[in-house]
């Protein structure tokens, strides 16, 4: 695997720009999402990852944008809490730093990668950094002043949402981002392409069911456990009275032991 860094080093030391962006996208980033896969994540750490967040830097900005679908392959292959702290720091940078708010092809790219990966990602990294960022990306784009790019956006993000909806959500992340990122995108749709806007409303309303089923079921586990509760009060005083049959209160101990 050493190759693999010889050749990022000589990529990043000797070309540069469009030049640079031709050969990271068209060949080197999508055969290096292939092999990462695969590679140690030690390997990963101290090869790869420095070697894509210094091509993040690059002062072209297409340049920049070719590395997020091979961090994306990190985010979703690798285990190492650290490691995915500093791929979501450099995708944060990427979403969070002012000179990016106009980026239409990073943005569309950032989201992209999202959907692709977002369903494999660790959970904790998908629930406190993926969901809260497409809610984010969703209520923006309903502000976007040109058609064009407001529909690109929004079509993006619906396959996104479309991937990630097979995932388990809690309800906080449901009630507090994935819904509400869902009605952001209903918006555009609505003005943009009505035949997504009828698939969308049909996911909300399911997801809403789903809010409202797991507030039924909380207090019917209530009753279930306040229930139990009542149900080893009844043994106890039952095998109280029956005390006198100390063999027999064994055995009626033992069976309701089992029945638990």
């Amino acid at each position: 695997m050493d190759c693999v860094r010889v050749l990022l080093c000589e990529l990043i030391n000797f070309f540069h720009g469009f030049v640079l962006f031709c050969l990271l996208h068209l060949f080197f980033l999508d055969w290096l999402q292939l092999i990462v896969r695969g590679m140690n994540e030690a390997l990963i750490d101290k090869r790869v990852a420095p070697a894509l967040v210094t091509l993040s830097s690059d002062p072209e900005f297409s340049v920049r944008i070719a590395t997020i679908p091979a961090f994306g392959t990190i985010m979703e292959t690798v285990i190492q809490r650290e490691l995915l702290e500093r791929v979501k720091m450099q995708l944060a940078s990427f979403l969070e730093d002012p000179q990016y708010h106009d980026q239409h092809s990073l943005h569309m790219e950032i989201i992209k990668t999202f959907g692709r990966v977002g369903p494999n990602a660790e959970p904790k990294f998908r629930d406190e950094f993926v969901l809260p960022n497409l809610h984010k990306l969703a209520n923006s784009n309903n502000q976007q002043a040109i058609d064009t790019k407001r529909l690109d956006i929004a079509i993006q993000l619906f396959e996104a949402y479309s991937a990630l909806s097979c995932c388990f959500i809690s309800e906080e992340l449901m009630v507090n981002h994935f819904l509400p990122g869902l009605k952001c995108l209903r918006i555009d749709m609505e003005h943009l392409s009505p035949e997504h806007e009828v698939i969308l409303s049909s996911m909300i309303k399911e997801c809403e069911l789903k809010v409202e089923n797991r507030t039924v079921q909380e207090p019917q586990s209530s009753m279930s456990i306040a229930a139990s509760l009542v149900s080893e009060d009844t043994k106890t005083r039952f095998l109280n009275k029956m005390g006198q049959l100390s063999t027999s209160g064994a055995m009626l101990a033992n069976v309701f032991q089992r029945k638990k």
